[in-house]
């Protein structure tokens, strides 16, 4: 896990690993998603949509729910 500071103007720095890693570069876009009590940053390719592409069953705020339900169930 990596952690990052906010500025007083709200900014906040990609680490370097991540920026490679996600081949973010200056000038790229990221979505902000808000699920309650998370925030979610996602790279937005250009030429790229796939917002839409996929459909889900059920909402991706349950999913996400279920899954750190799942993450805290503790291990045999």
């Amino acid at each position: 896990m990596t952690t990052v500071k906010v500025s007083s103007k709200g900014q906040i720095v990609l680490p370097k690993a991540i920026r490679e890693k996600f081949g973010i570069k200056e000038g790229d876009e990221l979505e902000v998603l808000d699920f309650g009590n998370e925030i979610v940053i996602v790279p937005i390719k250009k030429g790229l949509k796939l917002r839409g592409l996929v459909k889900f069953e059920k909402p991706a705020k349950e999913i996400l729910r279920e899954i750190r339900a799942e993450e805290e169930e503790p291990e045999d």
